[in-house]
């Protein structure tokens, strides 16, 4: 599996598992960093293989 894929899947499973019923403020604010961050590298990924 290539970094890009695993990324991906990184930043939908943290979108997915944010919105989960339950989560204080504090867990989403940090878990939108880090959703920020995998979208970050997801998009370099994209760009570095040539991904449309």
């Amino acid at each position: 599996m290539n970094e890009y894929r695993e990324t991906q899947i990184i930043k939908h499973a943290l979108e997915y598992y944010s919105n989960r019923p339950g989560a204080s403020g504090k867990e989403r604010a940090q878990e939108k960093r880090l959703f920020q961050k995998y979208s970050e590298k997801a998009s370099t990924y994209k760009h570095k293989y040539g991904i449309r």
